[in-house]
């Protein structure tokens, strides 16, 4: 599905997912658009997303998920973030998955994603997965909470191109199996990668702090949560937020919204 003939390469572009959306009617499904700099890459819900121009990956997929029924979507969100923890993890970093669409090594964010899915009917007709992944930046200087780069965590430089094509066949593999309807396979794996899964934390709901634990993900996306009262409760993005501890203890930030 994915081959260096789909992948271009852009030296600026205000953001990938911008980028692919231009040619989202006539690119086909595996096309890759992958830039040296961004100058309004994008997070979830319009956050902002730093990236050192010529340090890191940020590249955007075109996918066709024509099969996909849309009650079911988070399910490419999982397939994602399963490809570059599979990445990372093959390359000697282990990382999590921070619900809903960050990838963490211990309590540092090193990768993030942006999915836009179009629809018909009940079904998906495209997405666009858009990824940053912070590979060689050593110093950040934006206010997001406790960013990290595979270079910080290990000090070794990767080349950028043949980590993309690495880390797009890890992705590949996981929608292949979405594709074969292995579902089951991709909710056990990410549970078990899934970042504070089945442990006490404190967390903030309606700026009231209350003590629970991670027990699930809902088929449509939503954190399933315990209290210690034994309450099981929804959240979907946005609802809740987990209370972190800063990694840089000047850093005064303890609060950080799901994003």
């Amino acid at each position: 599905m994915i081959t260096d003939k789909k992948i271009h390469w852009i030296n600026a572009v205000d953001s990938t997912n911008n980028e692919a959306e231009k040619h989202i009617a006539t690119a086909p499904e595996g096309t890759v658009w992958s830039a040296h700099s961004q100058t309004k890459g994008r997070g979830q819900r319009a956050n902002k997303w730093e990236s050192e121009a010529g340090k890191n990956l940020t590249f955007s997929i075109l996918l066709r998920p024509v099969f996909l029924k849309v009650e079911n979507q988070f399910l490419l969100s999982k397939v994602i973030a399963l490809g570059i923890t599979d990445f990372l993890n093959k390359k000697g970093l282990q990382s999590n998955i921070k619900w809903p669409n960050d990838i963490y090594v211990g309590d540092k964010k090193i990768a993030g994603i942006l999915i836009e899915n179009h629809l018909s009917g009940e079904y998906l007709s495209s997405t666009i997965a858009g990824i940053g992944l912070n590979v060689n930046q050593a110093i950040f200087v934006s206010d997001a909470p406790n960013p990290t780069s595979f270079f910080i965590e290990t000090k070794q430089i990767l080349e950028l191109k043949s980590s993309l094509k690495q880390l797009l066949r890890a992705i590949e593999k996981r929608y292949a199996l979405l594709k074969k309807g292995k579902t089951v396979a991709i909710e056990n794996d990410y549970l078990a990668l899934l970042y504070r899964f089945n442990e006490w934390h404190d967390f903030l709901q309606q700026d009231k702090k209350i003590r629970a634990r991670i027990v699930g993900i809902r088929t449509t996306g939503e954190l399933v949560l315990e209290k210690e009262s034994g309450e099981v409760f929804f959240a979907a993005f946005k609802e809740i937020s987990y209370i972190l501890t800063p990694v840089n203890q000047d850093d005064t930030r303890t609060f950080e919204k799901t994003e």
